[in-house]
């Protein structure tokens, strides 16, 4: 199930949205979890990245959407902005936030759905992020959906992937910032594992790919919150 924001201090227009959202769910099968704030700080206390879409008015009391999505960008760079407003104005600085789109008001369900058609379609494709790995014989890209599980020791990151497994030094704080947000969580801080290649949680283990790997003790709650995120979102 994908979450969406509803920013908009408009009553009447959040209604509306509630209603074409339903409409969208029946027409394209399938399922959203859509939660109003009636102000941008509102939702910015507490924004966690954990929405899939944003829909978000421009003029509101407090902070704006548009000077809310500078601060979202900050925190997330991949979550998908649509603004709902009359101010078509905006529509470059919009651009510069990394709005996908504008949905202009009056709001009329054929645009409205439309664009949501553009905004699912990044929603599903952003897992698939390239990461560019240097090995001792060059560079190689591996799309983030195939990487099962990174692991690091003695500053020496390992990549297990469907193409294979690959060593190269750096952080593993480093790749988490790298790869897709939600998608990948740590089981313990030397282990990062890619939520979607989860088969099965065992004791004190979770098993991937085959793999048995440890879940240490500090790590266990915030991993399991990940994993259960995950599994709503596919």
């Amino acid at each position: 199930m994908n979450r969406i924001a509803i920013v908009e201090d408009d009553q009447g227009y959040r209604d509306t949205l509630f209603i074409y959202i339903k409409q969208y769910e029946q027409e394209r099968d399938t399922a959203f979890e859509a939660t109003p704030f009636e102000k941008a700080d509102d939702f910015l206390a507490v924004y966690n990245g954990d929405y899939d879409i944003i829909l978000m008015d421009i003029e509101m009391p407090g902070t704006n959407g548009m000077d809310a999505a500078e601060q979202i960008r900050k925190r997330d760079a991949q979550v998908v902005i649509m603004f709902i407003t009359n101010m078509a104005h905006y529509a470059i600085k919009g651009y510069e936030v990394g709005a996908l789109d504008f949905v202009l008001k009056p709001i009329q369900y054929l645009n409205f759905a439309n664009k949501m058609d553009r905004a699912m379609q990044l929603v599903e494709n952003r897992g698939s992020k390239p990461v560019m790995i240097q090995t001792g014989t060059g560079v190689k890209k591996i799309d983030s959906r195939d990487i099962f599980y990174v692991e690091i020791q003695n500053h020496v990151l390992r990549y297990h992937t469907k193409q294979g497994n690959f060593e190269v030094r750096g952080s593993l704080k480093n790749v988490e910032e790298e790869l897709p947000k939600g998608l990948f969580a740590k089981c313990s801080n030397w282990c990062l594992v890619g939520l979607t290649h989860v088969a099965e949680i065992k004791d004190d283990t979770v098993i991937v790919e085959g793999e048995e790997l440890q879940i240490s003790r500090r790590s266990k709650k915030n991993f399991m919150t990940a994993l259960i995120r995950s599994v709503g979102r596919s």
